[in-house]
């Protein structure tokens, strides 16, 4: 229930100025006890609005024309038109069943203020009806809960209305047109996004994706991420061919991963599973469908969901991508899946698999920076131990780097030189673990300069 101050703020957010001065009206009646006074006067801002309103929205919309012609008739006759005006509204379906059952219950409180009824209005009362009349309508720009939601389909086919391919410029354009839309359009805005997929025109399924996309990145409010999260995520997710719309919003927002149900997890996991072996080579680890970027969600959504729910295709990804710069980036501040990816990186450099090994040594040098920025002077060090480890069990591209003192990787090993004097102890336990047919740590440091 709105208190005084709360009041007195609320008329802050009211859209049109006459309103606002009707409001301040009932204000200064509700601080004066008067609130029979308040209730009838907010009475009378509502559906001033809600006319004023209506004439806006007569000029795109032609249900909204004939009611507000219908309308202004009476009204010019100073006939009494508000019960004619919330039945019209009401049965086209320009305001919402709460606004209209709202509307219902002020005009009832109204009339048993305006008239000797014997019912005397309550202060929780008028703070009700007060609250209610600005929160619910003059706080809100236009009238119709679908006319905005409206306007935005009819532009999809626009071939600029997206002009860059930026997600973080696709947000920007679709937060503008969707603070002006009634928080009761955001589950018909996004159905009929989800409906123009199956539009034949090109354009038009481009720019729905991207809407989507851009509401999914930086939703304006918390009430627009749960729509995408129901009727996108939740509802799609047995769906293949809504697959790269939902790899992509979940790339794009880690929060829509949050509190889903466990059989929804589970079809995402069998998505992010197809995404996976689809995936090539030639396909950017930047780009919102491919699996790094899903990846790059499941490590901010955090531990928990990430290893309940996704645990052996997040070792797949690894295992697939571990050398990537995109992962390295993705782990950095996560402790938990830093692990997982530096473990598989010195499992591979010092593998007693012919194969794995030899592969691992022979795309190292190609991400050596890469490697020495990621690992620190420890890891550094051991790596250079376990490809000791693979060039004793004849992977002759591990006994080569061995061999040239690991010039192909001259990053990591200055790097994992970098700290002799700091580090000397723990260095000295893992060469007396991986090799101890150097007797001191100098004997292998000579080994390898």
């Amino acid at each position: 229930m709105a208190k005084l101050r709360d009041m007195e703020e609320l008329i802050e957010e009211i859209i049109d100025v006459n309103m606002k001065s009707y409001m301040r009206e009932a204000l200064t009646c509700y601080m004066t006890d008067a609130y029979r006074a308040c209730i009838v006067l907010s009475f009378i801002a509502i559906f001033e609005d809600i006319y004023a309103k209506l004439d806006g929205l007569a000029k795109t919309n032609t249900t909204a024309r004939d009611i507000y012609n219908q309308i202004k008739k009476q009204r010019d006759e100073q006939k009494v038109f508000e019960s004619d005006l919330l039945t019209r509204l009401k049965s086209a379906q320009i305001i919402s069943e709460l606004d209209a059952d709202f509307l219902d219950v002020l005009k009832k409180l109204r009339n048993k203020a305006a008239h000797p009824s014997g019912h005397k209005p309550k202060a929780e009362e008028a703070r009700y009806v007060f609250a209610e009349t600005i929160e619910r309508f003059l706080a809100k720009p236009v009238l119709s809960t679908t006319q905005v939601a409206d306007q935005i389909i009819g532009k999809l086919g626009h071939a600029y209305l997206f002009p860059t391919v930026y997600i973080t410029d696709h947000a920007k354009i679709v937060n503008l047109d969707v603070k002006d839309l009634h928080e009761d359009g955001y589950n018909y805005l996004i159905s009929k996004l989800l409906n123009s997929f199956s539009d034949p025109t090109q354009q038009v399924k481009i720019n729905a994706r991207r809407y989507i996309l851009g509401l999914a990145f930086k939703p304006l409010n918390d009430k627009v991420l749960e729509q995408i999260k129901k009727q996108v995520i939740e509802t799609g997710s047995s769906d293949e061919s809504k697959r790269e719309l939902l790899t992509s919003c979940i790339s794009a927002n880690s929060s829509l991963l949050m509190n889903l149900e466990a059989m929804v997890y589970v079809r995402l996991n069998a998505m992010l599973e197809k995404t996976i072996k689809t995936t090539t080579t030639s396909d950017q680890p930047n780009n919102l469908t491919h699996p790094i970027s899903f990846f790059t969600s499941l490590i901010k959504v955090g531990e928990e969901i990430a290893l309940e729910h996704f645990e052996e295709n997040i070792t797949s990804i690894i295992e697939k991508y571990k050398l990537d710069e995109h992962v390295h980036k993705a782990v950095k501040i996560h402790p938990w899946a830093r692990s997982l990816v530096v473990a598989s990186i010195l499992s591979d450099a010092g593998s007693d698999q012919f194969t794995t090994a030899n592969k691992f040594a022979d795309s190292a040098y190609t991400h050596d920076l890469s490697l020495s920025t990621f690992l620190n002077e420890l890891e550094c060090f051991e790596l250079l131990l376990n490809i000791y480890d693979a060039a004793d069990t004849g992977a002759f591209s591990a006994i080569r780097l061995r061999d040239s003192k690991f010039t192909q990787l001259k990053n990591v090993k200055e790097k994992a030189l970098n700290k002799l004097t700091e580090l000397t102890k723990e260095y000295e336990i893992k060469l007396k673990e991986k090799r101890p047919e150097f007797e001191t740590l100098p004997d292998f440091i000579t080994a390898i300069i």
